[in-house]
């Protein structure tokens, strides 16, 4: 399984840990991401799954979603390569 992410997912994903990191402890952002990291890689294993996500913009780009915590993490899979395109708060997400 190899596991990329689109430009956009990987700047929302440094803009947090960056965020975490210097509105909190030094290391919580690390300490987020190490957790982050876990759980992406334990949920991912079987990515073929998880449902399709339920948010209208993302069912119609074909997009699987897991939710971590309060963050949606919206990923594309071809057979073993996934893709997260997108990872956003839920209060972002109307529908």
């Amino acid at each position: 399984m190899v596991i990329h992410y689109s430009i956009n997912a990987y700047q929302s994903l440094e803009a947090l840990v960056k965020f975490i990191e210097l509105n909190n402890t030094a290391g919580a952002g690390l300490r987020w991401f190490d957790k982050y990291e876990k759980f992406i890689l334990k949920h991912l294993k079987y990515a073929n799954l998880n449902p399709r996500c339920k948010n209208k913009t993302f069912q119609e780009l074909l997009l699987k979603c897991l939710y971590y915590k309060d963050w949606i993490i919206a990923f594309s899979l071809n057979d073993s390569e996934i893709t997260i395109e997108a990872i956003l708060h839920k209060s972002r997400i109307k529908d």
